[in-house]
This record gives structure tokens, sequence and C-alpha cells, in this order.
């Protein structure tokens, strides 16, 4: 069954999506102007107290588990720490080489982790032929380094009660309804479905929480690209999860270097971020550009799934959470809350008691929030198209990047029209020529680009003849992974808990992958569903009760994540307007990630209390869940406001824009030296020199809150700055 299907289907009258948590302070909900928020603050302390001094990173415990949620949050509780039973030595060997000729993984402390079942490699199980995957469509010339296959092992169509094919995907095997079948099958604590990056990571925290964990593959694991690229703040997330739960190589997804060297060939980093904005019938014009140059610290990435989902598969694996050998799907979920058995292609089973359920647009578990599947469209549901391509013309070559600029294929690139916007990754280590494997996403206002053709790649050159440039570029493209598209491609689960059970990031949401919203809700979901499983495991609660402030979390992060892409297909209308929400947009990104920076570095500081990471999990507002300056908020929320104005006409773009840029030339908290209220200095490059600058300027001139997130002396400890 498609997600269209599924959104056909609504749900009861009386199902009503989990509001948001509180956002606590007036001036934290949005207030109308920047300045309203910034004058409700407190004064600055004279002096900042000194936190009480705890052992460097390299020395905290090795074993954390977040507490129960704390009592006294309205709508927003969250686990403290504990420290669980950690996991018992084994002496099988991890991370040696797979069977299937993978890489190991990497040498690490943790070697002495329990090892997991078997695991063999994606192909298929043994007494069966190798049948080619879908996704991967006819194979690049010889010349070309071939793509990597998917993993996962997808079963053949067929069956009485087969679904549909989702976008792009094999259909889903046929399900049995039923109770859980009276056989013996191996049992498990929790059963995690989606062994992509969001499930594997999960389970790898878990496995090395000490929790009994098996991870199983869905038949959507790789039916469309997702989550192919990130932003500081992505980086940020994910080097949370590092430090609070242990797994230190998650931080590698933020940081390129630290990958393996065979994710690093096929992915890439990514040193800009930009935008190009396009009109039908006519050039690019060179003042229509702009363009981030990605801080070098961070060494964002384009991650390439295929591998990336493979090696966080390994991952999970090394650190104790166990897989089905060859890696069948799931085809089903029968029994009930402390007895779920999961079907699986194969014949096999597992059992667990509680499950996960990260599978895909069709999750089993959604069929258990009511008599119809609780999903709803998003406010912003727009068709996508998407591809990997071969012979994707460097846009430079055609678009000046300009003095300011860097090449185009350095970084992730979007293409801004009127109604959509198309983004471009490019993938490998030689992403200058024609031959580089480019994954291409486009997003389109169904209002106004309707469908042409029933085949998306058709589809897809009707659009890009309206704009010389593009047509140009994609002239001699090839598809390697085959076209897919969907109609309401954005939806989300208006339920997400029920008894022995929480669905959870794409069973539960599928946003745009613009602006990184993707692989960063991703990030968000797992540190925050970690705690809460952690804590329910030590506890053995594992009751629906227990999981509401995880669902009021998700649906907070969805509605933020609606307001962001709707303000974004608004600012498509005016190049003026979209030059000023991008850096608004770019701002909320880069003091977002400072301020978890921040925060995890004063949490770690303060070593192992019982209420470590309590201030991670409150909503701040603006899909913020730490400590951060209100005027962030406050910014966020007027650009919102101002720009749902213009999409109901009640006022000009250009007014609009010049509105958010005097914002931005005004706000105390906005460093003056990058220029951000000029509409005409459209090349963000952070030197040193100008590293120097603001700092100097925080120290003398920045709100104190704002001081705390730019001075990197502020923590206590030095040692635990990254």
């Amino acid at each position: 069954m498609t997600p269209k299907d599924l959104l056909a289907r609504r749900a009861p009258a009386e199902v009503r999506a989990p509001q948001p948590a509180d956002p606590g302070p007036a001036w934290c909900e949005g207030a109308e102007t920047v300045g309203t928020a910034e004058s409700a603050l407190p004064p600055d302390p004279a002096e900042e107290a000194v936190g009480a001094a705890g052992s460097p990173a390299t020395a905290r415990a090795a074993d954390r588990t977040p507490r129960h949620p704390d009592s006294d949050r309205a709508g927003s509780a969250h686990p403290d720490d504990d420290h669980p039973t950690p996991a018992q030595p084994n002496s099988d060997a991890a991370g040696s080489a797979r069977p299937d000729g993978e890489h190991p993984v990497p040498a690490h402390p943790h070697d002495h982790h329990p090892a997991a079942l078997t695991v063999s490699g994606p192909g298929p199980a043994p007494g069966r032929p190798a049948a080619p995957d879908p996704q991967e469509g006819p194979r690049p010339m010889a010349t070309a380094s071939p793509e990597p296959q998917a993993h996962g092992t997808r079963p053949p169509a067929g069956g009485a009660r087969a679904s549909a094919p989702a976008p792009g995907g094999a259909p889903r095997p046929a399900r049995t309804p039923g109770t859980a079948p009276a056989r013996s099958v191996p049992r498990h604590k929790v059963a995690v479905l989606g062994a992509h990056l969001g499930g594997g990571m999960l389970a790898a925290i878990l496995a090395r929480a000490g929790i009994d964990t098996v991870l199983v593959d869905s038949p959507h694991d790789a039916d469309v690209p997702a989550g192919e690229t990130t932003v500081p703040y992505t980086a940020e997330v994910f080097e949370l999860l590092a430090r609070r739960y242990d797994v230190p190589e998650l931080s590698a997804l933020g940081h390129f270097g630290e990958l393996p060297e065979d994710v690093r060939r096929t992915s890439g980093v990514k040193r800009s971020i930009g935008f190009v904005y396009a009109r039908p019938g006519t050039r690019v014009r060179p003042h229509q550009v702009v363009q981030f140059n990605v801080p070098s610290e961070h060494g964002e990435s384009h991650l390439y799934r295929p591998d990336v989902d493979a090696w966080v598969h390994r991952l999970a694996v090394r650190h104790g959470a166990k897989a089905a050998p060859n890696r069948p799907v799931l085809t089903e979920v029968t029994g009930e809350a402390g007895d779920f058995v999961v079907e699986l292609a194969d014949g096999s089973a597992v059992g667990a008691e509680f499950v996960v359920d990260m599978s895909g647009p069709d999750a089993p578990l959604l069929d258990r929030l009511g008599p119809e599947p609780a999903l709803r469209p998003l406010r912003h549901s727009s068709r996508v198209l998407t591809a990997h391509l071969r012979g994707v013309r460097p846009l430079e070559r055609r678009v000046d990047p300009g003095a300011g600029g860097t090449p185009w294929t350095g970084g992730t690139t979007q293409v801004v029209f009127p109604g959509g916007w198309m983004q471009l990754v490019p993938f490998g280590e030689d992403r200058t020529g024609e031959g580089a494997l480019t994954s291409v996403a486009v997003s389109l206002d169904a209002k106004q680009w309707p469908q042409r053709s029933a085949s998306p790649e058709e589809d897809f050159q009707h659009l890009v003849r309206q704009f010389p440039d593009l047509a140009w570029q994609f002239a001699e493209a090839s598809a390697v992974r085959p076209w897919a598209s969907a109609e309401s491609w954005q939806y989300a689960a208006t339920r997400t808990v029920g008894d022995g059970f929480v669905v959870l990031d794409r069973s539960a949401v599928r946003c745009d992958f613009t602006l990184s919203r993707d692989v960063t809700l991703t990030a968000e979901l797992v540190h925050e569903a970690a705690a809460h499983l952690i804590a329910a495991a030590r506890d053995g609660d594992w009751s629906a009760e227990r999981f509401r402030p995880l669902e009021t979390f998700q649906a907070t992060l969805i509605e933020h994540g609606e307001r962001l892409l709707r303000s974004a297909l608004t600012a498509t209308s005016d190049f003026r307007l979209w030059n000023a929400f991008c850096r608004v947009w770019l701002l909320h990104s880069m003091f977002a990630a400072l301020s978890l920076k921040r925060a995890r570095n004063d949490a770690l500081a303060t070593g192992d209390r019982p209420d470590q990471w309590r201030e991670l999990g409150r909503h701040r507002g603006a899909g913020l869940w730490f400590p951060v300056y209100a005027g962030f908020v406050a910014l966020f929320d007027d650009t919102d406001r101002l720009l749902r104005q213009v999409a109901d006409q009640r006022l000009a773009p250009g007014a609009a824009a010049e509105r958010i840029f005097g914002q931005l030339r005004t706000a105390s908290f906005v460093p003056p030296l990058f220029g951000f209220g000029d509409p005409a200095d459209r090349y963000y490059n952070f030197t040193p020199l100008k590293r120097l600058k603001v700092l100097l300027w925080a120290k003398r001139r920045a709100p104190h809150l704002v001081q705390r997130v730019l001075t990197p002396g502020a923590t206590v400890l030095p040692s635990v700055e990254r």
C-alpha cells in the first residue's frame, strides 16, 4: 500500500495529532519581533557561576542510562541518567571481515561487546538465485565506477494480499494477520524494524547500553534516496549521540574525515551550501545566487546511503545488536505487547517484548493505532521526483559562482524556482566530471507544477526544459538508480504510541529532502528515543503512557518541519524573499549547532549526576530542544509570520524581504561582520580572520547568553570541546 493509499484512509474524527509540548515562557513561544524577545530577557549576570568540575570526556563512564522522565515538566518529560548493568564480555571476535567481502569495521576500544547472531552479507539466502536490485537500474559504462548495490534481500512480488509498490520500491510481501504462531523463536527485549541509518544507530545505542536488541530489515530500507546531506547542526546531533550514549563511531557521521575509507570513497565531503535562483524561460542571473561555505571543523558530508547504511548496520552488530542470517526483510508483526513475533521473508521469525517500528510508509504497527491508519498529509505536501544520475554537467560551467564563491559541485546545490526546488548532491572523490554520480531530488508544488506524464523521467525532462541552464546541465544525463515519483510525498502519523511499541522516524513521518531536514530529524528522534528506551528497559516499564513524551517530542519536530518547509515554498516566489529566508535558515542552523554543542559540553562537564542531561529534551520553540538564546526563536517565528502573510497575499514579497533584512541588521545577536542584513552580500566564508573577529565581538558586544555559545573558553573543561 502506497503512502497515497494510506492517506486516503482517514483516521476517525476523534483522533487528533499529539500537541507540541508547552514551549515555556512567552518570549520563547513566538514574539512578534526580535526586539520584543530580547527586551524580555533577564539582565546579564555580573559573574558567571562556575559549575562543578567533572572528568574529561575520555574518562567518562562507559555505560550511561537516562532515568525516568522528569515529573516537573508539563508535556515535555525527558529521562535523566543512571547506570545500567554493562554488557558482558564475549569472546567472539568483533569487527571481523564478513563472508560477503564487505570491509570490516575498524578496531575500536569496545570490541568486547557481545557478538551478534551470525550475520551474512546482503546477497540472497543459500539456495535462492540472486536477483538484481530494482533500485539500481541500468549499470553505468565500464569506464565509470559502478554504484554499489543497496543491501537487503527483497522478496518477490505476489501473494493474495501483496501491497502495491511503494514509490520507487519493491512490493511488500503479503501479510497474514493473526496471533503469534505457537513455535519457538529467538526472544529479545527490543526489536528495531528498519535497518537503515536511523534504525542502525538506535540498535547500536541500545545494544551498547546492554539491552538485548534485534535489528530487522524492512522492504523499504532503500526505496528512494533519503538523508544524503548534512549541515553543521546535523553534525552536532551525531556528536551528541556519540558522546551521550558512548558509541564514539557515530561522531564520524558528522566529521567526514573520520568515516571508513570505503564509505568516504563513495560519499563525499560537503564544502558549501549553494542556492541558485532560476526562472522559467530565462538564464540564471549572476546576482541571484547565494552560497554558504561550511566551516572546515565540521567536515559536512554527502552520505551515499547504501554504503553508509551498511556500515551503520555492521556497527550495530559490533556493539551487540542481533541480526538474522542473510538479512531477510520483515513481512508481518504478530502477537501482542511483551510477546511480539516478527515474521521474516525466509520463513524464520524473531520475538521481542517491545518493538520500535521504523520500517517505512506502510509500517505494520500503524494498523494497531486505530480502526484506520492514522496518517495525515503535511501542509507542505508536494510531489517528489528522485533519481541517481550520471552525466550531469557541472553547474559551474554554466552558472558562475562569482568571485566570492566556490564550484557548485563542491557541495550541495539547491536550484530554487517559483513553486519548488531541485537538490543536487554529488558523490565520490572526483565530482567535477560528468562521470560523477549525482543524486537529484525535485520537490514541486502540484498546483504550480502539475504532473505532465505518467513517467517520472519524462515529467522531469518536461520540467528542466523550462529552464535553459538546467536543460543544458541534464542534456546527456542518464539514470543509474531509476526515477521514482510520488504524489503527496510528505506525511505524518497522528498517533505513534501503542501497547508495547512505538512508531518512529520514517514510519511516522516523511518530510522533504531540502535543507537536510530528513537526516537531521532522524538523528534527533534517535537521540530522544534512545533515552526513553534505555530508561524503560532499566525500570521494566514498557507501557504506552511511558512513551507519551516521546510521541509529543516527535510531533513537535514534525510541526517545526512543516513550518520550515511551508515558509521555504512561499519564499521561492521571489529571489529577494528567498535571499532573506535562506539567511534566517542559515543563522538558525548555525546557532542551533553552537547551542547544542554548548549544552552537550556543559552536561559532560557535570560528571555523572542523575540530572546530567536534564536540559536536553525540553521544547524551546522553533524546533529546538536545548538551551538557546530567545532571539533566535523570535527571529524564526517572525520570519514565519511574515511569510504566512505573503502566502495569504496580505504582504508583498519585497516588503517582507526588507523587514526580514531589517531584523537581521538590528538584532544584537547577529555578528555584524557576516553581512547577513545586506542583500548584496551573498557569500558566507568563515575564514580564520573572521573567526577571530567573531570571538572579539562575542566577548565585547554580544549578549551574555550568545557569548557563552560563541566563546570556546566558556566551558568548565576545555578538554570536552570538539
